[in-house]
């Protein structure tokens, strides 16, 4: 991701959001290699094996620890998903957001899979095969929904709930300037960074709307139970990517490869659609 405050919100938002409803995470078996492996060493470090290095301090629903511990997550069962199709095994290494670029290139794993942003300064040091996008959205809630469409006129005059400091406050900002230029009421946008007061809120209809990233939104309305639902498409997009060394040419080429045959077969759909990511597609 960024690495800034947003990232570290977000964190706080997931962790403070579980006990508010009944959460189930996938816990999906790695698949078992498909054919005779793809890539050998030296593309990869260990023969039969794709390590992919993973943040220990990820976030819903990319990349994170469930309740009993376990690693799970889209980019998890992506990985062991495109692992599978170069016919290798997964094998994760964890280590912090801010050493997982250090790591790669110690040669400590083969590629990053890590809510990692594909960013200019970034495709100087690595390469990236795009494989899902980030964006913000917007939610309401399923049992006493507002008239909301997205991030546009709709807001206008509505209560809606932003965590300080994001990019959903910033967003919500500007369209309320938006809204009064146009004379029509201002967005009256509430703050709180305590995303279980936020969601009840929502689902109470004390707030008209809730404003988060896309992925987050989704995560609540697929695992938590959360009573809400997403309205638009995600705005503010930015690729995530798969970032491979960038003398790695082989192992690059054919993770591409192994994301479109999971794009052509439907498992990649799959993966988005169970986490509640499908309009966050890098195929639209």
């Amino acid at each position: 991701m960024g690495g800034n405050v947003k990232r570290a919100l977000i964190g706080v938002v997931a962790a403070v959001a579980l006990p508010l409803v009944a959460c189930s995470s996938s816990k999906t078996a790695a698949p078992e290699p498909s054919g005779p492996a793809k890539v050998a060493p030296p593309a990869i470090l260990q023969a039969g094996t794709l390590k992919i290095c993973a943040p220990n301090d990820g976030t819903p629903p990319n990349v994170y620890h469930d309740e009993s511990g376990e690693l799970v997550g889209s980019e998890v069962d992506l990985g062991k998903a495109l692992a599978a199709e170069m016919g290798l095994k997964s094998d994760f290494v964890q280590s912090s957001f801010a050493t997982v670029i250090p790591t790669l290139q110690a040669k400590q794993c083969d590629v990053i899979m890590a809510q990692l942003y594909v960013k200019p300064e970034r495709e100087k040091v690595v390469d990236f095969v795009p494989y899902v996008r980030s964006g913000t959205g917007i939610a309401v809630s399923e049992n006493k929904p507002a008239d909301v469409t997205g991030l546009d006129e709709s807001l206008c005059g509505k209560k809606v709930m932003v965590a300080v400091a994001t990019t959903a406050e910033s967003l919500a900002m500007e369209q309320s300037d938006k809204c009064t230029a146009a004379g029509k009421p201002a967005v009256d946008v509430n703050r709180s960074n305590q995303a279980d007061v936020s969601l009840q809120q929502l689902q109470n209809g004390q707030v008209d709307a809730f404003m988060d990233t896309a992925e987050t939104l989704g995560y609540y309305e697929t695992k938590t139970g959360a009573k809400i639902k997403t309205v638009g498409q995600p705005f503010g997009t930015i690729d995530i990517g798969a970032a491979t060394r960038k003398d790695d040419t082989q192992l690059h080429d054919a993770i591409a490869t192994a994301l479109a045959a999971l794009q052509a077969n439907g498992t990649y759909d799959k993966i988005l659609n169970e986490w509640g990511m499908s309009d966050l597609s890098i195929k639209k």
